[in-house]
Parts: C-alpha cells; sequence; structure tokens
C-alpha cells in the first residue's frame, strides 16, 4: 500500500475485514467470498462513490493535511475519493487559513486549491498544480513605529490610495516660493498671498493656506498730513512705494519768532506776509509787513521778500525803506529746512493762501526687500520680485503635512512594492519622483516571504477592502509548514 493510504489506516480497516474468525470448514468458502468482496470493493471504488467510505477517507485526508499545514481549514474535492487515496494522489484540497503572519504583516488570511497532491514523505507534500492567494486587510498594512498610521483605500481607477502624514523634519529640504500681491491700506501695506510654487507647480494659495497663512501686514513710516502711500509694486530690485500729496501748515503754526524779531502771518495774492514792527530812526517800533514768495530749493523753504509794507505803502524791495527794513533781516531767517524724504520722492511745489503754506510731495521711493519683517516662528524667508508679484522663498517647513499617495501595486521578485506614482497636496497632484526627490519617506516596499521552488507571486490587485496578493506554481514541493508562512 503506498504511504498515504497507510497513513489514512485504510489498509488496517481491509485487513481486518478479510481476518475476522471464522470456522475451518467454512474459512475457504467465506475467504474466498471476502477476497472477492475486496476486489469488488477496489474495482467499485474508482467506478462508483461509496458514501460511507468518502466520508472516512475525507476526514483521514483532513487530518493528515492539517498536520502538514497549522491553523488550516481543509477541503478535499473531486469524486470516489477512497480511489484517490488508494492510488496515493488527490485530485484537489482547498486550503483556508484565516488568521495567519505573513510577511510581516499579524493578520493576513490565506486560500489555495491544490490539485494532483501526493505525500512522498512524512514531512513534505508535493502538489502537481496550485493556485493561491494571501489577502491583507488595509487595517493590517503594516507602519512605521512612531509616526502616524496611513489611511489605506482603493482609487476609482483601480490603483491604491494612501493618506498619510509627513512629518516636518521630512520636509527639511523642500522649497516653496509663495507669490503675493501688494497693496496699500493707509498708512500700511499688505501682501496678499495667490499662488504658491512647490514641487515645480503652481496651486492657488487658498488651498495650501495652512502653508501661506493670511494676509501679512507692515507699518509704512509716518507721512505728513495731505500726503499718502499711493502705490507699491514689487520689482527685481526692490519695493517701489509711489507717495503724493499737499502737506499744509496753517499759518497760525509757523514760528512766532523770526531772529529776534516776533510775528504774526497773514496771506494775500500768493504772498506770505510777515507783520512786525521795527526800530527806524528817528521813529520807533514802526508797524510793517514783509510780503515774501515761497520757494522751494530742494528741501528748504525759502521766503523771498517781494515787497514791503510800511507807512501805509506797498514798497519795492530796492525802496530806500525797504533796504532799511530788510537790512535787519538775516536771509537764513527766511529759510527753513522741510521734513527729509524718502530718496526719490521730492519736494514739487509750494504755495500759500490764507489756510496756511502747501507744499506738494511725490515721487516713488525704492525700498529694500530687507525692510519686510521676517515671518513669526516660521522658516526663514527670502524676498524678491517675479511678475509683479512680491515672492517669498523658504526651505523646510515647521508643520506637519497631510498628504495622498496614488499608486499601482505591484509584486517583483519577492518585493510588494506600492511605490506611488502621484503624490497630492493642497488639492494637486504632483509627479512623486518630484515630491521624493525633497521630502524623506516612508518605506514603499515590502519584503515577501521566500516561496518554494516552482511557486511564484504573479500579482496583486486592490480590492475594497485590502491587497490580494495571488500566486501560482506547477509541480510544487512543499516542506511541513511552508503554507500559512508562520504563526497563526
Amino acid at each position: 500500500m503506498s504511504t498515504l493510504l497507510t497513513g489514512l489506516g485504510l489498509g488496517r480497516l481491509l485487513h481486518r475485514a478479510a481476518h475476522a474468525p471464522n470456522p475451518r470448514r467454512r474459512w475457504l468458502i467465506r475467504g474466498a467470498a471476502g477476497a472477492t468482496v475486496l476486489v469488488a470493493l477496489g474495482a467499485a471504488a474508482y467506478a462508483l462513490p461509496i458514501p460511507f467510505l468518502d466520508r472516512l477517507v475525507a476526514d483521514q485526508v483532513v487530518e493528515r493535511v492539517s498536520a502538514q499545514v497549522s491553523c488550516a481549514q481543509v477541503t478535499v474535492g473531486g469524486d470516489r475519493l477512497l480511489a484517490q487515496a488508494l492510488s496515493g494522489t488527490l485530485s484537489e484540497v482547498q486550503l483556508t487559513v484565516p488568521d495567519a503572519t505573513l510577511s510581516g504583516v499579524q493578520h493576513a488570511s490565506f486560500t489555495a486549491t491544490l490539485h494532483d497532491v501526493s505525500q512522498p514523505a512524512a514531512d513534505q507534500t508535493h502538489v502537481g498544480a496550485m493556485n493561491a492567494a494571501i489577502t491583507i486587510g488595509f487595517a493590517n498594512m503594516p507602519t512605521v513605529e512612531g509616526t502616524t498610521a496611513p489611511t489605506y483605500r482603493r482609487a476609482d481607477d483601480g490603483g491604491l490610495t494612501v493618506e498619510t502624514v509627513v512629518p516636518a523634519e521630512a520636509s527639511e529640504n523642500v522649497k516653496a516660493k509663495l507669490f503675493l500681491k501688494m497693496r496699500i491700506a493707509g498708512d500700511s501695506a499688505e501682501a496678499v498671498p495667490q499662488q504658491l510654487e512647490i514641487f515645480g507647480k503652481k496651486v492657488a494659495a487658498a488651498k495650501a493656506s495652512s502653508l501661506t497663512g493670511g494676509v501679512r501686514k507692515q507699518d509704512l513710516p509716518e507721512l505728513p498730513a495731505g500726503v499718502t502711500y499711493r502705490s507699491i509694486s514689487p520689482r527685481t530690485d526692490g519695493l517701489h512705494v509711489a507717495l503724493a500729496g499737499v502737506a499744509t501748515q496753517a499759518l497760525n503754526t509757523l514760528p512766532t519768532q523770526v531772529g529776534d524779531q516776533t510775528v504774526t502771518y497773514s496771506a494775500a495774492d500768493g504772498l506770505l506776509g510777515i507783520s512786525t514792527a521795527i526800530k527806524v530812526e528817528p521813529i520807533i517800533d514802526v508797524p510793517l509787513t514783509i510780503r515774501a514768495e515761497p520757494r522751494l530749493d530742494g528741501d528748504s523753504l525759502t521766503l523771498v521778500p517781494r515787497l514791503v509794507h510800511i507807512l501805509g505803502k506797498d514798497r519795492e524791495t530796492d525802496d530806500f525803506l525797504s533796504k532799511i527794513v530788510l537790512s535787519q533781516i538775516d536771509e537764513k531767517d527766511l529759510t527753513r529746512k522741510l521734513p527729509e524724504l524718502p530718496s526719490g520722492v521730492r519736494y514739487q511745489k509750494v504755495a500759500v493762501d490764507p489756510q496756511g503754506v502747501h507744499v506738494t510731495v511725490g515721487g516713488t521711493t525704492i525700498q529694500s526687500f530687507s525692510v519686510l519683517k521676517q515671518p513669526e516662528g516660521g522658516q526663514p524667508t527670502t524676498f524678491g520680485a517675479e511678475g509683479g508679484f512680491l515672492t517669498a522663498s523658504t526651505k523646510g517647513s515647521k508643520q506637519d503635512t497631510k498628504i495622498q499617495l496614488y499608486a499601482q501595486p505591484k509584486i517583483t521578485g519577492n518585493t510588494l512594492d506600492i511605490s506611488p506614482r502621484e503624490i497630492e497636496m493642497f488639492g494637486t497632484r504632483f509627479p512623486a519622483a518630484t515630491v521624493l526627490s525633497q521630502v524623506k519617506s516612508a518605506p514603499t516596499t515590502y519584503p515577501l516571504q521566500e516561496l518554494p521552488a516552482n511557486l511564484d507571486y504573479q500579482s496583486v490587485e486592490v480590492t475594497p477592502t485590502g491587497l490580494l496578493i495571488k500566486l501560482e506554481g506547477k509541480d510544487v514541493t512543499l516542506a511541513k509548514g511552508a503554507l500559512g508562512g508562520g504563526s497563526c
């Protein structure tokens, strides 16, 4: 008898049937009849199913196979199991290991259909052909210790989507450039995020608000009343800030002391009247008014006398009395330094009327990007200009970033590869190679356990609940414990 038959105990069963105690004179008749029955049984086993024996054989086969494959649920297929057992080869055996540790995954299931199964040795099983599958649920996918567990799901195209978090320390080489639109808001400059350039693409700032932040505001130097900031434009050489307006100084705020004279002011016909009283021999304290034309001389305001009103009459400056009056006034007392203006901004003209002295200011000053404040708590930022926008370039990140990976899993040799083709962040997909050139990635390849000769991993399929890894082989010899791959 074959090893399989002996193992199933069928030899003992038939031996007992053939050697039951009988009277001697009936032994030959009954022995011949028993032999005839055995022959008939053996012949019938190949042609007809025998339910009782098939159940017995099936139970014995399940017991034997279960000893070879720990934790397995075994089903024997095919007809005429007694005939299969007598031949030493089972036509079909189905195995299911519902919860086993496979390739480092603690909870995976294994199913296999084996054809033409025999047992050439006590610790070996030979399989003519087999198809098998390992199922790994998304919830049981391996994770890196100390990191947020990824979330897996099946993508609409049948691929794999992985939602995970890139820790800040993994993004230290990420280069980002933020484009901001600048505007004037009162005495402040505001920079409003528009786009973020990262990994070779531009995305709307609203999609990347976690990185771009909100409107950035910076106070500008205070300007005289009547002068306002008009625009701010980032250019390659700096910030071009335009301002214009008319600064007015009311007459009653002008200096009341000119030299050693106390004065008051009035205005008429575009001239500033400076009234005082001076000593003109032999007259004491003669009231007079010097009518002067205000004139700009760079950043100085000079009052140029045009008339002197004395003794009830306006007199030209070359008049005898006018000369006496003007000789008592130091010219420097008629010149006043105006507040310093930024480079590129000029005092353009001056006029006077009863409301005051009006100085028109205008121009564009260029400020270095260094005047811009560094973001609080952020990465060091380099400012520049591009396409009319202010650019803020940084490297690295101080916060974790949520991303999605899109992959088509594949089997290469004994390795499961779920390396992404694309990575999505801020609602935009980027080529994975571009992202991973700057971001330190968690492992995306996983070693699978070694398989016996002639049994190979064929493919991996993404199902709604996990990964299905398929195996195939022909003429495979399995050692005890080879299937199921470890603990269960």
